[in-house]
C-alpha cells in the first residue's frame, strides 16, 4: 500500500492527491464488482453445482470402490476387515468393497474360508449365493458347477432354484442351478488349509515367517538365544504348530489376542 500510493518526486502534491483518490475509487469499485459476483444468482448456482459434482465424486469413490485379490500359480493366506481369514487357492480372485465392508464378496475359483462370529457373512458365485453367520467351510466354483463343503456349524446355499442348509461333515454339488448330490465327509480341513513344511536345522525365525504367512498372524519372538528347529509341520491350527517348536526348543508361547503372539524363552522354575 506503501508503495502503491507514495508521492512520485516529480509531480507535485496536488497531482499527487488527485492520483491516490482514483486509485482509492478503482480499488472501491473492483471490490464492489467481486461483491457482486458472489451474490448473483448464476455464480450461487455454479458454486452449488460444483459442490454437488464434488459430493457425487466422493460418494462414488466410498460406494463403488473395491478390492480385487487374484492369485496366480499359487495360494494365498489374508484376512478380511472383519479379521475373517481367507485361503484362496490358485487361479481364483475374490473382490469386495473397500471402504463399506458389510460382510458380502464375490468368488471366481476356489476358496477356504474362516469365518468369524457376526453377521451374516455371504459368498457370491455365478451359480448362487453361499450364506453363513460364523463357520468354517470351502466353496469351489467353476463354469456352471459349485461345490461347497461344510467344516463346521453349517452353511446356507441360495439361488433362483434352490435354497438348501449344508451342515458341518457334509459336501454339497450343484450343478446348472439344481442341487446334484449330496454326501458326508470325514475332512476337518481341506489340503489349503493344512501348513505342510519339512525343517532341517532351520532359523526358527523363517519357520515363523512362514507361520505368520499362511495364518495371517503377527508371532514376537522374543528371546537372545538363536534357535534352529527340524521336524515336519502339517497342521491346520496354528497353536499345534506353536506347541511342536516350544516343546522342542524349550520355549513358552502365549497369545495377546487371536492374530498377536508372543514366542519367548521358557523361564527357569
Amino acid at each position: 500500500m506503501i508503495k502503491s500510493f507514495r508521492v512520485p518526486e516529480n509531480k507535485d502534491k496536488h497531482t499527487a492527491y488527485h492520483d491516490t483518490l482514483k486509485k482509492i475509487e478503482e480499488g472501491k469499485r473492483r471490490r464492489t464488482g467481486h461483491e457482486a459476483l458472489l451474490l448473483s444468482p448464476v455464480y450461487r448456482i455454479a458454486i452449488s453445482t460444483a459442490a454437488s459434482l464434488i459430493l457425487i465424486f466422493l460418494l462414488h469413490l466410498f460406494l463403488f470402490s473395491s478390492t480385487t485379490l487374484q492369485t496366480g500359480n499359487q495360494a494365498t493366506s489374508f484376512r478380511l476387515p472383519d479379521h475373517s481369514r481367507v485361503i484362496l487357492t490358485s487361479n481364483s480372485a475374490i473382490n469386495y468393497s473397500t471402504y463399506f465392508w458389510n460382510r458380502k464378496l464375490r468368488l471366481e475359483g476356489e476358496a477356504y474360508f474362516e469365518v468369524n462370529k457376526g453377521k451374516k457373512f455371504i459368498v457370491k458365485t455365478d451359480e448362487g449365493s453361499v450364506s453363513v453367520l460364523g463357520t468354517r467351510f470351502l466353496v469351489t466354483e467353476k463354469e456352471n458347477q459349485l461345490t461347497v463343503n461344510c467344516f463346521e456349524g453349517k452353511v446356507s446355499f441360495e439361488n433362483k432354484n434352490v435354497h438348501e442348509i449344508i451342515p458341518a461333515g457334509t459336501s454339497a454339488y450343484f450343478e446348472n442351478n439344481a442341487l446334484a448330490s449330496k454326501t458326508e465327509t470325514t475332512l476337518l480341513y481341506p489340503s489349503a488349509a493344512i501348513f505342510n513344511q519339512q525343517y532341517s536345522a532351520e532359523e526358527v525365525q523363517n519357520v515363523l515367517v512362514a507361520l505368520e504367512n499362511f495364518f495371517q498372524v503377527t508371532i514376537h519372538f522374543q528371546t537372545i538365544n538363536q534357535h534352529f528347529f527340524s521336524g515336519h509341520l502339517e497342521t491346520a491350527n496354528l497353536e499345534t504348530a506353536l506347541k511342536i517348536i516350544s516343546r522342542s526348543l524349550n520355549l513358552d508361547y502365549s497369545f495377546q489376542s487371536d492374530e498377536v503372539i508372543y514366542l519367548t524363552e521358557k523361564r527357569e522354575v
